[in-house]
Parts: C-alpha cells; structure tokens; sequence
C-alpha cells in the first residue's frame, strides 16, 4: 500500500515550476494563462492582471524579471 501512495503523492503534487501570466484576479485567487492551459491558483501576493508569475505547488508567487542594464 505504501507504493500507490508514494506514487499518487507523486502524480498530484509536481514539484515543477510553471511560468504564467495573471488574467483575472480576485483577492487571493488568480486565474493564470500558462503554456498548458489556464490555471487556477491561490496567492499570498497582491498581484495585477498582467503580471508574470511562477507557480510552484499550487502558490503563485511573482516572477523573477531579467534586467540588463547597457551604459550609455
């Protein structure tokens, strides 16, 4: 029994990280647009529509943005 339930662990909680963008925002309940469909996840948060996130065990949290900085 132990196997079906290291093994069910494993197929309902991913450990990936998915990147998204925020489409509808209520309180701390997001629905997120990601590659592989639409998503609907919880927040700690205050995100806006439009911002980037990761998603990482059903949390959303805002994504690292890359910034370079050129002197001029």
């Amino acid at each position: 029994m132990t196997f079906a339930l290291k093994e069910l662990t494993q197929l309902l909680g991913s450990s990936s990280v998915v990147l998204g963008s925020v489409v509808q925002a209520s309180g701390a309940v997001l629905r997120v647009a990601t590659p592989q469909g639409a998503m609907t996840v919880r927040t700690l948060e205050s995100l806006n529509v439009g911002d980037r996130v990761q998603i990482s065990n059903g949390l959303a949290t805002q994504a690292p943005v890359a910034q370079q900085i050129y002197p001029v």
